[in-house]
């Protein structure tokens, strides 16, 4: 009767279900654990961090060496600060206790008179278990100095006078460049330069000169053209140079006045033609049959004794002379009369 009480009262007071184990009305479990590496279980590594040189030039590298001795079994990364240059790891090397020190670098190039403030460098170190932890390398500051601190007279380096730091002022430029004037050729060069300017300027004097000079007349004489041979003819016979034996002269200034002749007659360079062209032309202009003749016969003799090295008579030269002077007058221009003047009139026969 007792225990039947006991049950009701149990029901009546919110008590589980028959059907539910004691295990449902346990707390639930705690949230799950944040997700991460585990925790290191052995002593941190030891560092260290140097920066040279101090103070730094502005503009020259500055170089911070981190130096870490860890276990064996711990991985290390080093977390550069912004601006750095990080290089290449060296494998580690082995220290005293059995641990090994690894050295990781990185380069800052101060570009302003400000110190340099290194900070924010971290070693990440990492067991084989898993285990990882961060260890922050304190800051360090490292004065800029001006590159010319320290100079009390300060002056341009040259290749002269490259100043105290001789040695690495030659290692960044090169050696001293050899310089030696051969004064000689110098000289001689200038000379040559002196007289090529004196030569184009007289040419342009020269020709400023004659291009102001005045263009010299021609002299035409305007006596008719057989009037002018015939002349000539009279002043060759007068030389007489076949009795002073120039028989080869005389048939030569003899051919010149024929062809300057018909060159003023007939207005075709006579002069520069030989006998076969003079031939042709004449054939062309409406001339007597005896005057193409008498053209021919001359130019044939007058050949003859020219190219030939032919030797005449005496006879042979009256008669070339005689056929000149017949081919002028058959060719000649017939004379025009002056306008408004009448011939005079025949006299009357006594």
């Amino acid at each position: 009767m007792t225990g039947a009480l006991l049950l009701l009262a149990g029901l009546l007071l919110g008590a589980p279900d028959a059907g539910v184990t004691a295990d449902a009305a346990l707390p639930a479990a705690d949230a799950a654990a944040p997700s991460g590496p585990p925790p290191p279980k052995g002593p941190p590594p030891v560092a260290r961090m140097t920066c040279a040189p101090n103070p730094v030039r502005i503009a020259e590298p500055l170089v911070c060496t981190i130096e870490v001795v860890h276990r064996p079994d711990v991985t290390l990364a080093v977390n550069a600060p912004a601006g750095a240059e990080p290089e290449k790891g060296a494998p580690p090397v082995e220290a005293p206790g059995g641990q090994l020190k690894s050295t990781r670098r990185f380069t800052l190039r101060p570009m302003a008179l400000r110190d340099v403030k290194v900070e924010g460098v971290q070693v990440v170190w990492t067991e084989a278990t898993g285990g990882q932890a961060r260890l922050p390398i304190p800051p360090q500051r490292v004065p800029v100095k001006s590159v010319l601190a320290g100079e009390t007279d300060p002056k341009f380096r040259t290749f002269r006078e490259p100043q105290v730091d001789a040695e690495a002022f030659f290692a960044a430029h090169g050696p001293l460049p050899y310089h030696k004037t051969h004064w000689p050729a110098l000289i001689g060069t200038l000379v040559a330069l002196g007289i090529a300017i004196g030569i184009g300027v007289g040419v342009l004097v020269k020709r400023w000169l004659d291009a102001r000079k005045p263009v010299p007349e021609v002299w035409f004489d305007p006596r008719p053209a057989h009037v002018i041979a015939l002349e000539a003819l009279d002043r060759l016979e007068r030389d007489d140079l076949p009795a002073q034996g120039q028989v080869k002269a005389y048939y030569v200034r003899l051919s010149e006045i024929v062809r300057a002749y018909l060159e003023r007659r007939y207005r075709f360079p006579a002069l520069e033609m030989t006998s076969d062209e003079i031939r042709a032309r004449i054939d062309a202009i409406a001339l007597g049959g005896d005057a193409r003749v008498g053209i021919d016969d001359f130019l044939s003799e007058t050949d003859l004794v020219k190219f030939a090295d032919f030797d005449p008579g005496d006879a042979a030269t009256d008669t070339v002379m005689k056929l000149a002077r017949g081919l002028v007058a058959l060719t000649r221009a017939p004379e025009v009369e002056p306008k408004g003047e009448t011939p005079p009139a025949p006299e009357a026969a006594s």
